[in-house]
């Protein structure tokens, strides 16, 4: 490789770096440090796909503005927004916490819900810059056979994101037809404060914070969710911080209730006994 394509593959690095810098600044303002690694970790395999090929698309477009055409501006920026906008969305479960102040309460559990599907087209949307930009550069491939392959993946992402999201819709209201009243409800209580926003009524965004404890205890196992017509439910799985540590977060999810109930309540037992209510409707 020559000085001069040495200079877009650094372009591509540092676009990459700087995607993966906006991502840990704004995961640490929303959930502290340690989840931004921790939330890295756990999504990987949507994290790197977005953050290289953002990287790669960045650096071919500087080589084609530099070497051919101009026109390619308009595509970079758009995928550019998608791919900063699916970073977001990594972290958008936190956005339930601020979103009372910002009154984006509604914005918040849109993107925790569908954080999946804002992942996936932010990764076709790097593919299909990636595979326009190849399309304005001097490649052997015939330049038709590019933009029919463009088309095919333009065509294939449409199809993938919508049904992603088709998907994520039903399996959001399988086995119950009531919505809740996304409320927060706070506990504070032997110096630990709990954070409780229904996502829907089978989950819950929990926040627990404290400064003179450990908050070593499995949520699973603490935890059960009851209905006005005498159910009670397990958790299917806690999705969040492992035990330990001063702060936690994540969500705890149940299997589908009685679709006749019309009212839940959970209930936690750490070192006291914390009942959170909502009606359904």
């Amino acid at each position: 490789m020559d000085n001069k394509n040495d200079k877009y593959a650094i372009i591509g690095i540092l676009a990459s770096g700087s995607l993966f810098g906006f991502y840990l600044i704004v995961s640490s303002l929303l959930g502290g440090f340690s989840f931004a690694l921790d939330n890295f970790a756990k999504l990987w395999y949507w994290m790197m796909p977005l953050i290289v090929g953002f990287g790669v698309q960045i650096g071919m477009f500087f080589y084609v503005k530099d070497e051919m055409h101009k026109k390619a501006t308009g595509a970079a920026a758009a995928s550019t927004g998608v791919s900063t906008a699916s970073m977001v969305a990594c972290c958008a479960h936190h956005i339930a916490d601020i979103a009372p102040f910002l009154g984006i309460t509604a914005l918040g559990l849109f993107l925790t819900k569908y954080q999946s599907t804002f992942l996936l087209a932010g990764v076709f949307s790097n593919i299909l810059g990636i595979t326009y930009m190849a399309s304005l550069m001097n490649t052997k491939i015939f330049k038709q056979k590019i933009k029919i392959l463009l088309y095919s993946l333009l065509v294939l992402s449409i199809i993938a994101v919508s049904l992603s999201y088709i998907y994520i819709s039903k399996n959001n209201k399988t086995g119950i037809q009531q919505e809740i009243n996304f409320q927060t409800i706070t506990s504070n209580q032997n110096n630990v404060e709990f954070k409780v926003t229904p996502l829907s009524a089978l989950e819950f965004q929990i926040a627990i914070d404290t400064h003179s404890v450990d908050l070593d205890f499995d949520m699973v196992e603490i935890s059960t969710l009851q209905d006005d017509l005498g159910n009670t439910y397990k958790p299917l799985k806690w999705e969040g911080s492992a035990p330990g540590g001063h702060h936690r977060q994540g969500i705890l999810k149940f299997p589908s209730i009685n679709k006749d109930a019309k009212s839940i309540k959970l209930v936690i037992t750490d070192t006291s006994i914390r009942e959170f209510s909502w009606n359904l409707k």
